[in-house]
């Protein structure tokens, strides 16, 4: 049965800000799970597998396989959270982590991963500091809780955060991050001695990690320490070749050894690090810019900013790409195309790019020049929900109810709350007479954005064509009321 013209299926365009927040503490994973069902522990097992390759995005969408069949399951949400964190989307992973303390006030495990996510997403505030107290509540003995809430504390506090940390080394003379922090706090009280000790036991417990020999470094300077400042500068570089204090450093101490030829060269590699790093700076300061003017729809100043971001760096992919968004939103497609498609030609591993160039190609009907796009984007990010949708636009458009149905529930699988991909997933399916699954999708829907008005009508005009006369009144009705109230585009959510 046809749905006429009071649906519209809905395209997704997708902004992305440059730039993350930094890591604060180490994140502690669900361990020894319980399961009701034995597909939430197959889904489960697929997610911890993929986690421990760092396939974050694999783990997400067995997370939310799992979550499926168990809802209130503590040790999936947990891990689900975690997963959303190490992407960066602290929005689901917060709500997650505090949908995890309601079910469980008394896990310790899950108000310490809810302050870690929480110093994730704004690092600097300390808002977790909360949720570590509420674990040492608990557990008084929580080595990594001790540790977060004295970087939280920091030189504020300075004394109580000196007596946190001497606690978690009391019960972990071996935790490497307990020392650094240590460290930090006996440097800023100017007891360099103390400082080095703590820093250099850091980084006997822990090589791999950089700032403990940062640190060192700073003191073996001021201390004219030349020898093994070199050494530690030297260590640093062979992980990290472009940092250009770091190298800068290096050229004053081999000067300052006698090797005066060899400290002016890495002084001047130092200087064109510095310029290289400045202009990206610059660039990510510009296009950052523009996309927030862009999200607050002020295009013509979005413009400005990539355009200037262009005129510094003329091979600045993201500018392009932004720059094509902002084209889209103002309507001006043909540039929108020729932007994006300047953007792939200078990055074409880029799957945001292919995207967006596919979703501006959807926009003028070149339907199979867009599927291409979306799926070299699939190529690049299979689990990109979005182009997901995308592509169940494309297939349902061509008749292939099936395998858009699959791009759609993929969708909603990587993100459960994607209101866009639950809606146009029941389009489809409510075109080929699939009434049942269609209702089911729609009050999916429905749950997550219960004050939309296109899901109601969806929901009330399915509901009639499977004979429910009175339950498609009401639907029908909610949708008419709310229409009035707060018109709302199809398939966004609110």
């Amino acid at each position: 049965m046809g749905l006429g013209a009071a649906f519209a299926c809905r395209k997704t365009l997708m902004i992305l800000a440059l730039g993350l927040p930094s890591i604060v503490g180490p994140i502690l994973a669900a361990q020894g799970p319980t399961f009701r069902t034995a597909q939430a522990k197959e889904h489960y097992g697929r997610a911890i597998a993929f986690s421990e390759k760092s396939d974050w995005n694999g783990a997400v969408l067995e997370l939310n396989r799992a979550l499926r069949h168990e809802p209130t399951n503590l040790q999936i949400l947990i891990e689900l959270g975690i997963a959303y964190g190490e992407l960066k989307d602290w929005e689901q992973a917060t709500r997650l982590h505090k949908k995890a303390v309601q079910l469980a006030p008394s896990s310790a495990r899950a108000h310490y991963n809810l302050g870690v996510t929480l110093d994730r997403s704004r690092p600097g505030k300390g808002l977790g500091s909360d949720e570590y107290r509420k674990v040492l509540q608990l557990n008084p003995k929580d080595v990594n809780a001790l540790v977060n809430l004295a970087v939280n504390m920091g030189d504020q506090q300075s004394a109580e955060a000196r007596k946190l940390l001497e606690k978690a080394l009391q019960l972990d003379p071996k935790n490497p991050e307990a020392h650094f922090n240590l460290g930090l706090l006996h440097r800023n009280a100017r007891e360099s001695k103390r400082a080095v000790a703590s820093f250099e036991r850091a980084i006997e417990l822990n090589p791999e990690a950089l700032e403990p020999r940062r640190q060192l470094v700073s003191i073996l300077v001021l201390e004219e320490s030349w020898d093994e400042a070199s050494k530690q500068c030297e260590r640093i570089l062979n992980r990290e070749p472009d940092d250009p204090d770091i190298r800068y450093t290096y050229g004053q101490t081999l000067i300052r050894k006698g090797l005066t030829e060899e400290g002016r060269k890495e002084l001047q590699r130092s200087q064109a690090d510095r310029q290289k790093r400045q202009l990206q700076e610059e660039l990510d300061r510009l296009t950052n810019q523009g996309v927030t003017n862009l999200r607050k729809g002020a295009i013509a100043d979005s413009l400005g900013s990539f355009n200037e971001a262009l005129a510094k760096d003329a091979t600045h992919a993201p500018a392009y790409m932004y720059m094509g968004l902002a084209l889209a939103s103002k309507g001006d497609l043909p540039r929108a195309i020729e932007a994006l498609s300047k953007a792939v030609q200078l990055d074409p591993t880029n799957a945001r790019a292919h995207h967006n160039l596919g979703t501006v190609l959807l926009q003028t009907d070149k339907a199979d020049a867009a599927l291409r796009e979306f799926e070299t984007a699939l190529k690049l990010d299979p689990y990109f929900p979005e182009t997901h949708n995308n592509v169940g636009l494309v297939l349902s458009g061509n008749q292939q109810v099936d395998k858009a149905v699959e791009h759609f529930e993929k969708a909603a699988e990587l993100n459960p709350r994607y209101v866009e991909a639950i809606f146009n997933m029941g389009l489809a399916l409510r075109s080929s007479n699939r009434l049942d699954e269609a209702l089911q999708a729609f009050q999916r829907a429905a749950s997550l954005a219960p004050r939309n008005p296109q899901v109601q009508l969806a929901v009330g005009m399915t509901l009639k064509d499977k004979g429910d006369l009175k339950g498609s009144q009401e639907a029908l009705a909610r949708a008419k009321a709310l229409q009035k109230a707060q018109p709302s585009p199809p398939g966004t959510s609110q």
